[in-house]
């Protein structure tokens, strides 16, 4: 349970504040900016597998890129079996499964960024407020709704993601990356408990609904503020 805990906020965590950062970084207008977008957005079009198996190779420990990388700069010290130690094999896992994702989160808040009505920040500058201030109060609550989905899907991919760890990791060393989606594997197909198995799918997919049910109340919540504060403006 500690390690899906991990995953999943961990996953959560890095996956939007990459793609927010990215989604702000392109919504300005600058020369080459849709370069930079096809770019970011490589890392989405690769498969899991393919993207896993491209990660192997990086933090493998005797010839991976990233050991090598670091040899190369005079930082060998810091050299480390990444994916097969128990202490960062998890972590290390976490890089690959955001750096793989983080372009849809992008594109989500970008496509929100370019809906919200220019009258609006034009309002907020003639009222004074300054970039801080109308990114607080504006862009931010204007977001709210794309944000709430862009959370309940992050969360419901990261229950679901079995495929990346299953080949960096495999659920090891020692466990150390063994998520729920791999627990309900080895006890369904491993054990041969597919009565056990079963019970546990089954609760998550309770457990699953039940997001989807506050998502919706959320939603509907932040979307009916949006609408007030642009009716106002």
């Amino acid at each position: 349970m500690n390690n899906t805990l991990v995953w999943i906020i961990g996953g959560i965590a890095s996956r939007f504040i990459l793609g927010f950062w990215a989604a702000i970084i392109f919504n300005i207008k600058v020369k080459g900016n849709m370069f930079f977008r096809i770019l970011c957005l490589l890392p989405w079009t690769i498969p899991s597998i393919a993207a896993a198996n491209l990660w192997r190779w990086i933090l493998k420990a005797d010839i991976g890129v990233f050991n090598e990388f670091l040899q190369s700069i005079g930082l060998g010290y810091l050299t480390n079996n990444w994916i097969g130690d128990p202490r960062t094999a998890l972590w290390s896992v976490l890089v690959a499964y955001a750096w793989q994702g983080f372009p849809f989160v992008m594109l989500m808040l970008l496509a929100g960024m370019q809906s919200i009505p220019k009258e609006l920040y034009e309002a907020g500058k003639i009222d004074g407020a300054h970039s801080v201030q109308l990114f607080r109060y504006i862009t931010i609550p204007s977001l709210m709704p794309i944000i709430l989905v862009v959370l309940l899907l992050e969360l419901i991919n990261g229950l679901n993601t079995s495929d990346m760890l299953m080949v960096l990791t495999g659920g090891g060393p020692a466990g150390a990356t063994e998520t729920i989606g791999l627990f309900i594997y080895r006890i369904g197909f491993v054990n041969f408990d597919f009565g056990g198995a079963s019970a546990i799918s089954l609760a998550l997919l309770l457990f699953v609904i039940i997001l989807f049910i506050f998502y919706g109340i959320a939603a509907n919540q932040a979307m009916k503020r949006r609408d007030i504060q642009w009716s106002v403006k």
